[in-house]
């Protein structure tokens, strides 16, 4: 018992500021992400109301049409604790924000290391467009997946263990049901083949393991697009409607980076007027990043990140159901590798100077501070005060019950 309780006050010693210092932030996010979660709008919005009943009847609303499933599944459990609820869906929304901060923090410290985990971390979390996607009750968080997929991907790349695989197939069978993710997938498979191939044959039970929670996972996908093949348009991120015209796809394209930098989306479920979505800080700190990975054209994140960009715009291009969601996580990817490069570079030319040293630390953390206040103001203060956001949220918290009982 004493030597159980030496080993404990070791590991408190050694371990508290850490164990503290995410504490902190978990709280400051489980804030962020759930005050005022079910009033800051006063009300619901269309696209809410048709995830809550797709959530609520599994029959009609998963099997039938079983898009976007790992978000209805979740939700119709929650909805075990708060029945018949928009608030389920928005929390839903949350827990997949709060697993995608987590995954940004570590794929981010693997690539840039600590500094630049953090301070991108908070700078992401913090942001508006995060804000936004992951405190609304609709399916479009799970475009953040992609970033998961990326960082179990660099995980299985960097180790021998088995439990990386399952996850992984776990987790892309899973996101199949997700609209445009094949694309990303398959471009994983392809990337991830060699490691997949040396694990399978080290591992012979996992082929049939991984090929029996494959089937498992993605028959109900298959059968829905046999009862109704237009499923698997939506599924390739195409629009359920026509083909799209070359010359509007191009034109569509073109815009995207647009958004990001000068001129928004008009959203107003989802966005502010025509407000970028990147804040003057992040945009520098994004083109510092891109400097950092261009410098480094020869490494395979390089070309990954590039392949990821490259297919989330022709697919944000094709306006179909894929959002700028999947590309933003990426553009705060880069600007920490710019804070990451800035802060190194700050260091180097004062390596033995520990007031310079803070000062600049200092300096960091008050951008990054202004850029988190002003996307707290964008979606706590401006948004919810808009006319146009007003409009969008008419259905009171009351009316879901009775429509869905109807």
């Amino acid at each position: 018992m004493k030597r159980i309780l030496s080993a404990l006050r070791v590991l408190a010693a050694k371990y508290w500021l850490p164990v503290a210092l995410y504490g902190g932030v978990l709280v400051l996010f489980g804030w962020l992400l759930w005050w005022q979660l079910g009033t800051l709008t006063h009300g619901y919005s269309g696209q809410e109301m048709a995830t809550l009943l797709d959530s609520t009847h599994l029959k009609n609303g998963i099997f039938q049409h079983p898009l976007n499933a790992p978000f209805t599944l979740l939700a119709h459990g929650l909805l075990y604790f708060h029945h018949n609820s928009l608030f389920a869906v928005r929390l839903t929304a949350t827990i997949f924000g709060l697993l995608t901060l987590s995954m940004f923090y570590w794929l981010v410290r693997y690539w840039h290391g600590q500094r630049a985990a953090v301070f991108g971390s908070i700078l992401f979390g913090t942001s508006a467009w995060f804000l936004h996607t992951s405190r609304l009750g609709t399916p479009d968080v799970l475009l953040f997946g992609v970033l998961g997929l990326t960082a179990f991907s660099v995980w299985l790349k960097h180790t021998k263990r088995s439990l990386p695989v399952l996850l992984l197939i776990f987790m892309a069978a899973a996101w199949l049901y997700v609209p445009g993710m094949i694309w990303f997938i398959v471009a994983g498979l392809l990337w991830q083949w060699r490691a997949l191939d040396r694990v399978f044959k080290q591992h012979l039970w996992m082929v049939t393991l991984a090929g029996l929670v494959l089937l498992a996972t993605v028959a109900p996908l298959g059968l829905a697009i046999y009862h109704d093949p237009h499923l698997a348009k939506e599924l390739a991120g195409l629009p359920p409607l026509g083909w799209p015209q070359p010359l509007a796809v191009l034109r569509h394209i073109a815009e995207v980076p647009l958004q990001l930098i000068w001129r928004g989306p008009v959203l107003p479920t989802r966005w502010l007027g025509h407000v970028p979505v990147l804040d003057a800080f992040t945009l520098a700190m994004v083109f510092l990043g891109a400097y950092v990975y261009a410098k480094h054209a020869k490494l395979v994140r390089t070309q990954l990140l590039v392949v990821i960009v490259v297919i989330g715009t022709v697919l944000v291009g094709l306006q179909g159901d894929v959002s700028l969601t999947i590309l933003v996580p990426f553009m705060y990817l880069l600007a920490a590798a710019g804070i990451g490069l800035l802060l190194d570079r700050w260091y180097t030319v004062f390596p033995r100077n520990p007031i310079a040293q803070s000062v600049g630390l200092g300096l960091v953390s008050l951008a990054v501070l202004a850029a988190c206040g002003l996307g707290y103001r964008h979606y706590f203060v401006a948004w919810p005060a808009a006319p146009e956001t007003t409009a969008a949220f008419p259905i009171p918290p009351g009316a879901p019950s009775d429509t869905i009982k109807k």
